[in-house]
């Protein structure tokens, strides 16, 4: 019983990590590049998306939870989306996307628990794979919906998960070599 509990409140606070960081770098990334929005919610340059991929890598299925729940509130309301179907199939996709990215990469790199066999060129791979879920599993949702395909949101919102996911990655590698300058091979070899 204490092993499910402590599991329990291990998941829960890698939940509240996940929806923390995401609503600060989601107000960072307001702040610094709203003038780069395409439309309501995409923006040629998403910080967060970079989020949704280290929440994933390091946390899993609990990653996967917290964005989930921040996509939903975020959807329903901070961006304010009239559509209920695209408010909760954009949360699906933000969240989804990354998490089937991790899952990938698990399987394709044999990554063990602390993310062990994970390279730099890897990590790029699953970076670039993680920006094109989310937007294309996004657009086929509107897809099915609509009938249309919105090429330039399309565009925008790939451009923009895969820039911001570079930069959340070289400022975690920053962060990393600041931290442990000896040993930054180590982490991303």
């Amino acid at each position: 019983m204490g092993d499910l509990k402590t599991s329990a409140i291990k998941h829960l606070r890698n939940v509240g990590i996940t929806i923390t960081m995401f609503l600060a770098v989601n107000w960072v990334n307001e702040a610094a590049f709203i003038w780069l929005e395409q439309s309501n919610g995409i923006n040629w340059v998403f910080l967060p998306a970079g989020i949704r991929l280290l929440s994933t890598l390091l946390f899993g299925f609990a990653g996967f939870v917290g964005l989930l729940l921040v996509g939903l509130y975020l959807n329903f309301h901070h961006f304010v989306f009239q559509d209920e179907v695209r408010a909760l199939s954009g949360a699906l996709a933000g969240a989804g996307g990354p998490y089937l990215a991790y899952l990938f990469a698990k399987h394709w790199f044999d990554l063990g628990p602390r993310l062990g066999n994970l390279t730099a060129q890897r990590l790029l791979f699953t970076g670039v794979l993680c920006g094109l879920m989310s937007p294309v599993s996004h657009h086929a949702f509107m897809w099915v919906q609509t009938g249309l395909v919105d090429w330039t949101a399309l565009l925008a919102m790939a451009t923009g998960d895969i820039v911001g996911i570079l930069i959340v990655l070289y400022i975690a590698k920053g962060l990393l070599t600041l931290t442990d300058p000896r040993d930054v091979d180590a982490h991303l070899r």
